[in-house]
């Protein structure tokens, strides 16, 4: 028995973990809700609002009201706050996207560049996603050193600012956090 409820709870917290991993939103059963019951699941989103509509009907078909159709999106969890009733096709934009970045950088790019056309999210991301570090001024420091600096002589390069070229660079760029106390950087052009 003792290795049951052990076993039971690796299973729970793998769950747990594996709902922590993806980003996920709960779709709510609104004919439930005005009735006074809270229905509804979390969900990892399909990448077409075709298969993503499939999803919302699962959800309402456990309804404890009969024949729901009406639906709302609740809560988000790592994943970014598109509404209560987002475009769809923008749901699906957003969780393609989760397939080529960590959702670290698509929350903090959207959390930046808050609206977008559905179809062209993953071409914004690859414009302005410069990379991950530590802090701004390292990203700063390498670029000076890797493109000014490059072919110039040690005497001469001991006189650069990179304090002031960190300054005047941040102007151009934004930053969001990242997992492990580093920074995404982002152009802002």
């Amino acid at each position: 028995m003792t290795i049951t409820i052990e076993n039971d709870a690796v299973i729970k917290n793998n769950i747990k973990e594996d709902k922590k991993q993806k980003p996920s939103i709960w779709v709510a059963c609104l004919s439930a809700y005005n009735s006074g019951y809270l229905h509804g699941a979390w969900i990892v989103p399909k990448t077409t609002k075709e298969e993503l509509l499939e999803q919302i009907k699962e959800v309402l078909k456990g309804s404890p009201v009969g024949d729901p159709e009406e639906w709302a999106i609740h809560d988000y969890d790592n994943f970014p706050n598109l509404g209560e009733y987002p475009d769809l096709e923008k749901v699906c934009e957003v969780q393609r996207a989760f397939e080529e970045y960590e959702p670290s950088i698509v929350n903090g790019y959207l959390e930046n560049f808050c609206d977008f056309e559905a179809g062209d999210l993953k071409e914004s991301i690859d414009e302005a996603f410069v990379g991950t570090f530590d802090n701004f001024r390292e990203y700063a420091d390498q670029t000076a050193d890797e493109t000014m600096l490059i072919d110039c002589p040690d005497h001469i390069a001991g006189y650069f600012d990179y304090e002031g070229f960190a300054r005047d660079l941040e102007l151009d760029h934004w930053t969001a956090d990242a997992p492990g106390y580093q920074t995404h950087i982002f152009r802002n052009y």
